[in-house]
């Protein structure tokens, strides 16, 4: 009821009442639940008198928005302050006629955070999901705890202060995330990285906290590598346990199950193991059986113990590192728990799910060698394994992505990867998958929020036109321009790469670098168009070509520092990326809402080549 009254207002200026009987109601909004996995909207509205309903309250609001989307809103990025939203009659109004009944594409459609986010960064977030189409949201571990306090203590940008953080104020921000997700309906998952941690004795909270001491009484529990059993890399999230122990199991399912226990508004406890690969137990007893056979044996007997207990709670595992190859010897015994994961972190981006020749193309999926595993960038062998694991388990399923979690930092303009995740999701049901959560920044919007938007509404309706899609959205976020705004930022997607700032393929690469620079040079030529129209516009487009005004000396200094990199200018290269640095640490709080600058920094040292 607030969000109609809202949009009333702002469009019609018309004041909504709430009606105490539903014959006095002129708009009935109804929940009328059914035996459907998938979100149902049905709206019928004549005269401005009609019934919006769905089978689910986030599609509710799903369906709400979807009424005012047909009314001319557009919701291009997370906060209410970025919604085009048309001025229109009463009349128009009263005269508005609309009969829809639409389900959606697919089951499973959210996001996942990360990166660095403020509070009001996630709030946000969450309101536009269903704005876009989407249905859910997944909270890392056992808070954002870790996502905070990078944004709060603005870890990687020495020009901002340190602002106020604890525990306490990230738990107290956690639980009004909770509320706002319990609010809207959405779908909850959580967890995931952090069980082997617990075992241990650590919080997941911390996510990957490090430098710490593993006590001597807990050695037996961790994996044994080249005959020492530690902490790995001195973080406890990455440490792989001796699953050969029976106290393993048993700790880690005592704690899963106390959990599930505590959080039953929880929808999908996501179960993994550690996030390192090759540091697999080695001891004799480990050695008999491969990880995945392992931990199908652990999720087996998760599953027994939830059932004792009543708990419905569905589990999500993960196809990810190790557990990529699938099981020899283990099956799930009660599938209807669980949900499948798919998790290729390090494809390539540079082409689509819908690109692989999918009859002559795919290999045979490798044999596990223990600690000796390379993960593929290619979708042919990332998605040999799935194939794998999808011969024995034929139950709920979704890819777990990841274009908008490094590899969009490549994509100078945004336009290819929006392109990629447009054809991948449009390919989904051909993998028989049941949908897509995005393991991403929060603030992936710079220059703009397409990618977001076209995976919500693909997610939605995946008969969807890209060229329709592309219209509605620049054509309000720019206002009448939008053409060439579009033409100059696919141009920049052209003359950049993704996998390039992944880390994959050759640090060399002349004919990149020539790219480099053209991008460089096209971002150069584009000053006089955003200067004018910056000057020009009205209120609402002109913050959204200022950002475009931001995100062209954006392009200028990270393009000329990706040139000289891909030359092998190393030192040159260098001090380019140093002044990109200072530009945006300086600008970042005009430019926080649409950039992550803790995570590009983050992402450029560890993959692209460049120093801190």
């Amino acid at each position: 009821m607030e969000e109609l009254s809202y949009y009333f207002g702002k469009m019609y200026q018309i004041k909504i009442e709430e009606a105490t009987q539903i014959e006095e109601a002129a708009i009935v909004l109804q929940v009328t639940p059914n035996q459907q996995e998938l979100d149902q909207i049905h709206i019928e509205l004549v005269d401005g008198k009609g019934i919006i309903e769905s089978n689910t309250p986030v599609g509710l609001l799903i369906a709400l928005y979807r009424l005012f989307k047909e009314m001319g809103v557009r919701y291009l990025r997370p906060g209410k302050e970025n919604e085009w939203i048309p001025t229109l009659s009463k009349d128009a109004f009263t005269q508005f006629e609309m009969h829809l009944t639409e389900e959606a594409s697919y089951k499973h459609r959210g996001v996942c955070i990360e990166g660095a986010d403020s509070f009001e960064n996630t709030q946000n977030f969450i309101d536009w999901l269903p704005k876009i189409g989407m249905n859910s949201f997944f909270i890392q571990f056992e808070n954002p705890y870790s996502f905070f306090k990078r944004w709060y203590e603005h870890e990687f940008n020495p020009y901002l202060e340190k602002e106020s953080f604890s525990n306490e104020i990230a738990q107290e921000m956690s639980d009004l995330i909770d509320e706002e997700m319990l609010k809207r309906g959405l779908v909850h998952h959580r967890v995931g990285h952090g069980w082997t941690s617990e075992v241990l004795g650590y919080s997941s909270k911390y996510g990957w906290e490090s430098n710490l001491i593993l006590p001597e009484e807990k050695k037996p529990l961790v994996a044994e590598l080249n005959g020492e059993r530690e902490l790995y890399a001195t973080a406890p999230i990455l440490t792989s346990l001796d699953f050969a122990n029976p106290e393993v199991a048993e700790k880690m399912i005592r704690l899963i199950v106390d959990y599930a226990k505590n959080r039953q508004d929880v929808d999908y406890l996501h179960v993994w193991l550690s996030d390192a690969r090759n540091n697999i137990c080695e001891c004799a007893d480990c050695q008999k059986e491969i990880p995945s056979d392992q931990y199908v044996k652990i999720l087996n007997q998760l599953d027994e113990a939830l059932t004792q207990e009543g708990l419905a709670t569905k589990i999500c595992f993960l196809l990810y590192h190790e557990l990529l190859f699938a099981p020899e010897t283990q099956k799930l015994i009660n599938p209807e728990r669980f949900t499948l994961m798919f998790a290729p972190i390090t494809r390539t981006f540079e082409m689509s799910y819908a690109d692989v020749d999918y009859e002559n193309n795919i290999p045979a999926a490798k044999k596990y060698v223990r600690n000796k595993i390379d993960l593929p960038n290619s979708l042919e062998e990332n998605l040999s394994y799935l194939f794998e694991w999808q011969k024995d388990f034929k139950g709920d399923s979704f890819v777990y992505d990841y274009p908008l979690g490094r590899a969009h930092y490549g994509d100078l303009g945004y336009m290819k990867i929006s392109k990629v995740i447009y054809r991948d999701i449009k390919y989904l049901d051909q993998l028989h998958l049941n949908g897509y959560i995005s393991c991403q920044e929060l603030r992936a919007g710079f220059p703009h929020n397409f990618p977001n938007y076209v995976m919500g509404q693909m997610l939605w309706d995946n008969t969807l036109d890209y060229a329709v899609l592309e219209e509605e959205y620049f054509a309000s976020l720019y206002g009448k321009e939008w053409q060439q705004v579009v033409q100059y930022l696919t141009a920049l997607s052209n003359y950049s790469s993704c996998d390039y700032f992944n880390a994959i393929g050759e640090r060399l690469n002349p004919v990149l670098s020539a790219r480099y620079a053209t991008a460089v040079h096209l971002a150069n030529e584009r000053l006089t168009l955003i200067a004018e129209n910056t000057a020009q516009a009205a209120a609402f487009h002109k913050q959204q070509w200022l950002q475009l005004g931001y995100h062209r000396e954006f392009v200028m200094k990270l393009g000329k520092a990706l040139e000289l990199l891909s030359q092998g200018q190393e030192e040159r290269a260098q001090n380019q990326w140093k002044d990109f640095l200072d530009y945006i640490r300086r600008h970042e709080l005009q430019i926080q809402e649409n950039l992550d600058v803790y995570r590009i920094i983050e992402v450029a040292k560890n993959y692209a080549g460049f120093k801190l």
